[in-house]
């Protein structure tokens, strides 16, 4: 049986396959849209009866007698589910933004210290309610340079790593985070006890595909709200990276922000 070649095909039927492609691909575009709409919408939803519920959880925490001491330990755990719960829904309107195309990204010099203290302090109480310690190393605390990226998405992406070694830590150890300056970046390391990603998951781990089929896998290190998925695409968005690094024991992730002249 003969090729048929490109020549040989009639210009009508070149035409319509053209006008067909044009058409799905412009039907497809319109349905990512709209469903990153529908996906704001959702988050939005959301966040009202969970600002309702934070804010009387917090009043509660104020008005309960120091000896109430289960009653107010409820309440604290109540609260925390609420930071959890929002985590997620920012995770979830970061990805709407994105599929419909709404996301812009502003890049400014940000001390590298400050932001990666923020991210730590905003992890804090997650920590607590798994009976972990989150430490800084001391020295990061101090840590001289300025970083040029999205300030917010390099904060969401590293509370993303903070809060999958919470997670995957065991009870009454340590997450730790660091930071060091490495040429022309300022690498932060998230290193915690858990399981280890093997090596076959290492880049999976940060994929769409990776945190689907990684929910069945022991070793996978599936992250709550699409964690490590939110933290590469938060970190790339805003001119970071992530990856992890090898380790003899525990997981170590990195983040590493682009580092400019200081302020």
């Amino acid at each position: 049986m003969g090729v048929v070649g490109r020549s040989e095909r009639p210009a009508g039927a070149e035409a319509s396959a053209l006008g067909a492609s044009s058409e799905r691909s412009s039907g497809e575009s319109l349905a990512t849209h709209l469903i990153g709409e529908l996906i704001g919408l959702l988050a939005h939803d959301l966040r009202n009866p969970l600002s309702a519920l934070h804010s009387n959880l917090g009043y509660l925490e104020a008005v309960l007698p120091s000896e109430e001491g289960d009653a107010r330990e409820a309440v604290e755990d109540g609260v925390v589910s609420c930071d959890g719960l929002s985590h997620v829904i920012d995770n979830v309107d970061l990805l709407g933004q994105i599929l419909r195309g709404g996301l812009s990204v502003s890049r400014t010099p940000s001390s590298a210290a400050a932001l990666i203290a923020g991210a730590v302090e905003r992890c804090q109480p997650a920590a607590r309610s798994h009976g972990l310690k989150l430490e800084l190393d001391p020295k990061s605390r101090q840590l001289h340079a300025t970083v040029d990226v999205g300030r917010e998405l390099a904060m969401k992406a590293l509370m993303n790593l903070i809060r999958n070694g919470i997670q995957h830590a065991p009870p009454a150890t340590t997450v730790h985070v660091s930071a060091a300056l490495e040429g022309a970046s300022v690498c932060v390391y998230v290193k915690d006890a858990g399981t280890a990603l093997t090596d076959d998951l290492v880049e999976s781990a940060f994929t769409a595909e990776g945190q689907v089929a990684g929910k069945s896998r022991s070793n996978s290190r599936y992250s709550r709200g699409m964690g490590l998925y939110c933290a590469r695409v938060a970190a790339r968005l805003c001119g970071a990276d992530v990856s992890v690094v090898p380790s003899p024991k525990g997981n170590t992730f990195q983040l590493s922000l682009p580092r400019v002249d200081a302020l």
